[in-house]
């Protein structure tokens, strides 16, 4: 069930939402929705949803093929945190991860980008880039987190009948 909504957030992200900046970034739909799939369903679901992401946004986009991939498989890590129950709510500990995510996902990027032998402002792209990026992929978490928890409700409600 993942996998259409994987490919439909990598396809508006890598074409549509490229031509409409917020904050001058373009929010990562992928990682905001393997962040808030593996928060729903749980680790398990999203050590197959965190590199199916990757892939649909490595293929669609024009990043080089696995780089996104690589830069998303920390998140199944960050996920252990919803195993320790730190909070009371998944959604504000989604909230918390997109954030985390969003800039590991940047750093290992930007990392990525200058073992290939780019050059790399570290601290330029940190400012206008990195934290941008996390912030607007955190505006973007209430809407999207939604969509995968009535999915998963609406699925689990199916197969009790």
């Amino acid at each position: 069930m993942a996998a259409p909504l994987l490919l439909a957030a990598a396809l508006a992200q890598s074409s549509v939402l490229s031509s409409f900046p917020v904050l001058g970034v373009c929010p990562n739909l992928v990682l905001v929705l393997v962040v808030s799939w593996t928060m729903v369903r749980g680790q398990k679901e999203g050590m197959v949803v965190v590199p199916l992401g990757g892939l649909c946004l490595g293929l669609l986009s024009s990043q080089p093929v696995g780089v996104a991939l690589l830069a998303a498989a920390p998140v199944v890590l960050l996920a252990e945190l919803r195993e320790a129950r730190l909070t009371q709510s998944d959604f504000l500990l989604a909230v918390l991860l997109v954030l985390v995510s969003s800039l590991v996902y940047e750093t290992v990027f930007l990392v990525i980008l200058r073992v290939m032998g780019e050059s790399v402002q570290w601290w330029g792209s940190f400012v206008r880039v990195t934290l941008p990026t996390a912030i607007v992929n955190v505006l973007f978490t209430p809407p999207l987190y939604w969509l995968v928890w009535w999915r998963g409700t609406a699925t689990r409600r199916a197969h009790s009948l």
